[in-house]
């Protein structure tokens, strides 16, 4: 929709915001989206965001503030909560996104979405016009030249600096805390890991308690590098997800983060197809020796986790039988020897971190 009552409404709440932000979502990852939804956002002056299903559609603009919602950086929340104006393309806006509609609540908000069926996951009525994601950012420009609407200013050398040093802070080395004898501090193994790899990659994580972490730690740089695999909201569909990308990806490197929970139930056996296949996939499988979601609900619960507790085989050993490159990571100086393992790989290396379960995130 790029005319009529609804569109004039929607670019008279564009043109008089201060503090406008736009967001894109899996609706919106086609070519012609990822080039004109920036050029909407530089005539704006307006930072950009993306879903979580959309990561890494905006890899390299200036004012890039990454994901939009319950996994938003620190900075990325102020300037959330700073704008006046939401623009959405090909996002659903859900509770996820939105954090059950407070990110949007105040603000004036306009949602485009190439199909109707997004609807009925909306958290906010907001304004809401149904047409191809590219075609209305491009009119949306002609609009505000036509009608010489100056860019708010909104995206400044303040918030670029502020990127700047949030990004600085995210690339050092985080601290390790001290946990259980022969385990390493999770957040900070997985960050190590990261800055190992090469940023041109696919990432694929199966589902628990660890993912938000996971997804927080492995950025991509394009929206067809992130394979969201929750869809079930089952544990177990990593592995066998990674192995469709890494055919997919060549070369390139596909990244699997899975817990040992998950892994038992399929990743054993498809770790040889992984093998067979001389993949370029590393592993990175978070041992914590329990089911995540039932050790959350018994501590929450001030119940005994012990029924949650399982005992994992050595995954490191059954991946060196197999004739994969494979490493147990006991603490940080382990770190160091899982990136060696990580730059000889010629085929599919896993990464056994071992972790405390009391310090793991309920998440």
């Amino acid at each position: 929709m790029t005319e009529g009552d609804d569109f004039d409404e929607a670019m008279g709440m564009i043109a008089s915001a201060r503090r406008p932000l736009i967001v894109a979502g899996r609706g919106a990852t086609d070519p012609r989206s990822k080039a004109a939804i920036p050029d909407l956002a530089r005539r704006l002056q307006a930072p950009v965001a993306t879903t979580l299903k959309a990561a890494g559609l905006f890899y390299g603009e200036a004012f890039n503030l990454g994901i939009f919602g319950t996994l938003s950086t620190p900075v990325a929340v102020d300037t959330i909560l700073q704008s006046d104006c939401i623009i959405g393309f090909g996002a659903s806006f859900s509770r996820h996104t939105t954090a059950s509609g407070s990110y949007l609540q105040g603000r004036r908000v306009v949602q485009v979405l190439g199909d109707m069926q997004e609807n009925c996951r909306r958290t906010d009525a907001g304004m809401l016009l149904l047409g191809d994601p590219a075609l209305t950012a491009q009119r949306m420009v002609e609009v505000l030249d036509e009608a010489e609407i100056p860019a708010s200013g909104h995206a400044d050398a303040d918030l670029q600096n502020r990127l700047q040093q949030e990004a600085s802070q995210l690339a050092m080395p985080a601290a390790f805390r001290a946990g259980r004898d022969g385990t390493v501090d999770f957040f900070p193994a997985l960050r190590a890991l990261e800055r190992a790899l090469p940023k041109d990659r696919v990432v694929v994580t199966d589902l628990g308690r660890f993912v938000t972490s996971a997804w927080k730690a492995f950025p991509v740089s394009a929206a067809g590098d992130f394979v969201y695999t929750s869809h079930f909201a089952s544990i177990g569909l990593g592995l066998s997800e990674a192995i469709g990308a890494a055919h997919a990806a060549g070369d390139r490197t596909t990244v699997l983060i899975a817990g040992d929970g998950g892994f038992l139930l399929s990743g054993l056996s498809e770790l040889h197809t992984a093998i067979r296949q001389n993949l370029n996939l590393v592993a990175i499988i978070c041992n914590d020796g329990s089911y995540g979601a039932e050790h959350v609900q018994f501590t929450r619960r001030a119940m005994s986790p012990e029924n949650s507790m399982i005992a994992p085989p050595d995954f490191t050993a059954i991946a060196r039988s197999m004739g994969a490159g494979a490493t147990r990571v006991y603490g940080a100086d382990g770190i160091a020897a899982a990136v060696r393992v990580v730059a000889a790989r010629k085929g599919p290396v896993l990464i056994e971190l071992m972790l405390d379960p009391e310090l793991v995130p309920m998440e």
